[in-house]
């Protein structure tokens, strides 16, 4: 473990990692109250940017908030998708959800060309599991992604209200996407964007033309 400033510290997987507003309002108070309990993850490479993060973005983002200049990182080695792989083993611990894996196993798959069989082999998972998860990033498109992952829209009414819809129901995906624009970034509860989705996608051309003009109070009354 040593101590690097943080702009020495990379943040090319910051987008991998969903964001939570809540999580990291707490997180700030606490390191304000107590300091950095824990040092952040990263790979030890090159260039100007010698550590790569992977785990501690909340904490990152939070001390730039803080103006702390210099934090504690762990080193997991030198080898960007060993460093990767060997962190998706510890994912339960470090509590990365289903979608998270998915990207840091589509990153190993597309940027790294390790195969299905590889990752499954390396990760000591099934290539189901590998699969499960490739498929997942495949069924979303740039809009959605976007907004699951920058908090804007709910990850709980992705997977079980949009998801279900275009599975079962068929819907295409350039609806998703402009029902995703529609709703994003309102403050709306799950529950009122999975009535939302209900009417959209169910409840015919008025109440959908009602929500792509943003008149969500009036079509949740």
């Amino acid at each position: 473990m040593t101590e690097a400033e943080l702009q020495s510290i990379s943040r090319k997987y910051e987008s991998f990692r969903l964001q939570d507003p809540n999580r990291e309002k707490a997180l700030l108070h606490s390191i304000l109250q107590h300091g950095l309990r824990e040092p952040l993850q990263c790979v030890h490479g090159g260039g100007s940017q010698p550590f790569i993060l992977l785990d501690g973005f909340k904490r990152l983002r939070c001390c730039c908030k803080l103006r702390v200049h210099r934090v504690a990182v762990a080193s997991l080695g030198t080898d960007e998708a060993a460093c990767i792989l060997q962190f998706l083993r510890l994912s339960v611990e470090r509590s990365l959800n289903s979608l998270e894996q998915a990207r840091f196993v589509d990153e190993l798959h597309l940027h790294y060309g390790l195969t299905v069989g590889e990752i499954a082999g390396r990760l000591e998972r099934s290539k189901a599991w590998v699969s499960v998860r490739l498929g997942m990033l495949q069924e979303m498109s740039d809009v959605v992604r976007e907004a699951v992952f920058s908090a804007r829209f709910p990850l709980r009414c992705y997977m079980y209200t949009l998801r279900p819809f275009t599975r079962v129901n068929g819907i295409a995906g350039t609806q998703i996407d402009r029902f995703v624009r529609c709703v994003s970034g309102k403050g709306l509860s799950t529950r009122d964007i999975d009535t939302l989705a209900n009417g959209y996608f169910r409840g015919g051309e008025y109440l959908r033309r009602q929500i792509e003009e943003g008149n969500l109070s009036w079509t949740l009354k």
